[in-house]
Formats: structure tokens, C-alpha cells, sequence
């Protein structure tokens, strides 16, 4: 484009070709002002349109609306496009917790017979305690809104343990908190959802339920309950960068004898 233009000035053809064009738009313009009265025409015939009657008024209503409304709707929609150019797009959450790292030592520390009790325990804490922090963070919630419990393979029955963080739950709590992790197992996903819980189970101290074990016999999970309703949907990208890291645990055996000797 730029080699076109210097073609076009730097030769004579070229500069006659600008000349003819700047002598040729005062006369376009002209030519142009002397569509005014074709263009007005239309609104001429309305102003004079006498509506006799409800239906020739009516006609001319439903006319005169169409118009100004296609007006009004060209405008709010250009409005709406420059506004929503301007407004920045939403950056997608990512979290501060390098989860692969924080997983191997985790791994490392179980499977070594000479790192003590303490410290796996804090490896383990560790891990849940910076899940809890990303939920949070996500759904932009406060902490008391939030507890989560892990839960493990009981003879081929899932089992609640002592493993918690957050709020305290009573054992009618408990109970229901069992059946809805009966219900996620039934689905066989490794992060399933159940929002408005509130709606299923009477007395219960949360609306919103997530989930994550391992695929499938379930070795080792965590049911995280959120007090409020949560929108997930709209979050569901990022909730799953987080989560799937976690649906591998329940594969790692030692992990899993730890748990269940120390819930």
C-alpha cells in the first residue's frame, strides 16, 4: 500500500489523477446536497398525512413509532458497543498455589518411613488448608462460609474423617452430608456439583456442594460446603484448573493409609 501511494505521486499520471479528484469532490458534494429534498420527501408526505379516522391514526402511529424507534434502537445499540468496548474484560482467576509442587511433597513425605507424623500431617494440612484459600479467593467468599472434610473407602462404604477444616457441623449435619456424597458417587465424576441444596435437605448448613475423588473406587475425597448459594457455572474454567490436580490423590495408597490411621 505504501509502495501504491509513492507510485501515485511520484509520477505524472498519478498527480493527474489527485488533481481530477480534488476537482471532482466539490462537485460530488454539490450533487450530494441535491438528494436533501428526494430524502425529505418521506418525512414531508407524514407531516402532511392528515389521519382521519382511528385506524388511518392508528397507521400513522404505528408508522411515525417504527421510525423513531429504529432510531432510538441504533443509538442505545451504539452506545451499548462503545460502552462495552471500553469496559475491560474479566481476567480469568488463576491461583497463587503451585499444587503439582505442593502434591509431590506430599507424596514425598508419605512414602518416606523416616519423615515423622508431624510433618506429613503439615504437608497434608498444608494442601487442603491452600484449596480452602482458593475457593475462597474464586467465589469471593469469607472463610467461616466454608468448610470442607476429606472422605475415604470404608469397606466399600464412603466414611466421613476427622480430617475438617472450618465451621463445626452437627451429626444430623453429618448424616446429610452422607447422603449427599452417596448421591456424587452415583455420578461417578470426579468434581461434581449440587447448588441449592437447601431445596433437597431441610436444616442443613449449606446451599452449595462441590466434590473431588479420585476416578474410580473412590480411594480419597474431599466435600467442601459452601454456606450461600455460589455461582460455579461461570467460574466452572477456572474451578477445574484448580480442582483436577486434587482428583489424583485418592491413587497415592500411602496417602490414603495416612488418612484413614489418622482420622
Amino acid at each position: 500500500m505504501k509502495r501504491f501511494g509513492q507510485a501515485l505521486i511520484g509520477t505524472i499520471i498519478g498527480r493527474l489523477i489527485i488533481a481530477a479528484i480534488i476537482i471532482m469532490v466539490p462537485a460530488l458534494l454539490e450533487e450530494t446536497f441535491a438528494l436533501n429534498d428526494w430524502l425529505s420527501k418521506p418525512f414531508k408526505l407524514l407531516a402532511e398525512w392528515k389521519a382521519e379516522g382511528a385506524l388511518a391514526g392508528r397507521a400513522k402511529f404505528t408508522v411515525l413509532l417504527l421510525i423513531y424507534g429504529s432510531m432510538l434502537a441504533f443509538a442505545a445499540a451504539f452506545i451499548f458497543n462503545r460502552i462495552k468496548a471500553k469496559t475491560p474484560a474479566a481476567v480469568p482467576y488463576r491461583s497463587r498455589n503451585n499444587y503439582e509442587r505442593m502434591i509431590a511433597e506430599v507424596k514425598e513425605a508419605v512414602n518416606n518411613r523416616q519423615a515423622s507424623k508431624e510433618l506429613k500431617y503439615e504437608k497434608i494440612t498444608g494442601l487442603f488448608d491452600a484449596l480452602i484459600d482458593d475457593v475462597c479467593n474464586l467465589f469471593q467468599l469469607q472463610r467461616a462460609d466454608v468448610r470442607a472434610v476429606l472422605v475415604v473407602n470404608s469397606r466399600g462404604n464412603h466414611k466421613l474423617t476427622g480430617w475438617r477444616w472450618g465451621r463445626a457441623c452437627s451429626i444430623d449435619q453429618e448424616r446429610m452430608d452422607t447422603k449427599a456424597i452417596a448421591k456424587f458417587l452415583e455420578t461417578e465424576l470426579t468434581y461434581p456439583i449440587w447448588q441449592e441444596v437447601k431445596s433437597h435437605f431441610d436444616h442443613t448448613d449449606s446451599d452449595t456442594l462441590l466434590f473431588i475423588r479420585n476416578s474410580g473406587t473412590l480411594g480419597l475425597g474431599c466435600l467442601i460446603a459452601i454456606a450461600d448459594p455460589v455461582d460455579v457455572e461461570a467460574h466452572i474454567g477456572e474451578w477445574e484448573q484448580i480442582v483436577k490436580p486434587f482428583t489424583m490423590l485418592g491413587h497415592m495408597d500411602k496417602l490414603v493409609q495416612f488418612v484413614v490411621k489418622y482420622s
